[in-house]
């Protein structure tokens, strides 16, 4: 039997978080985007050395951070992210409301984007953030491009 060079079940990328606090985010990911644990490694301080979660059909990975690792967390930073994560769910407005619940904060609103998509911007509680969506239509890059001029036109003009 051939082994597979990317795991049955993963894509050829996958998102890696370093996040003081993992177990935390764990939870978090679990409550507020029905994040499934996969996989978890702890180290032997009781830390999360490796954690694998399935979120829909994709996969995160995260660890708290570690002086021999290059994985800093993103808590740590002034400002800014390191990573974003772009998350396409059935519903953006009861995701974004579930996630708001369990701890997320709003950055921007769930609303209807030029591009289809329906989408809300949301940092977890460790720092991250998060883009949500729901696609809405599907468009030529024509008609994306076209919508996004008469937007940006028309904000210069007010």
């Amino acid at each position: 039997m051939t082994v597979k060079s990317i795991p049955e079940g993963q894509h050829s990328v996958t998102p890696y978080l370093g996040i003081e606090g993992a177990s935390e985010a764990i939870e978090f990911y679990k409550k507020a985007f029905g994040a499934v644990e996969m996989f978890r490694l702890p180290t032997p301080d009781g830390k999360v050395g490796h954690a694998e979660l399935k979120i829909g059909d994709s996969s995160i990975m995260l660890a708290d951070p570690c002086d021999q690792g290059p994985l800093r967390s993103s808590q740590s930073q002034t400002s800014g992210a390191s990573v974003a994560l772009h998350l396409y769910v059935n519903d953006v407005d009861a995701q974004f409301a579930q996630a708001l619940k369990a701890g997320g904060k709003e950055i921007s609103p769930v609303k209807d984007q030029f591009y289809g998509d329906r989408t809300g911007t949301l940092k977890d509680p460790f720092g991250n953030v998060w883009f949500l969506a729901t696609h809405k239509e599907d468009l030529s890059v024509e008609q994306i491009n076209q919508r996004a001029a008469e937007m940006f036109g028309n904000a210069k003009k007010g």
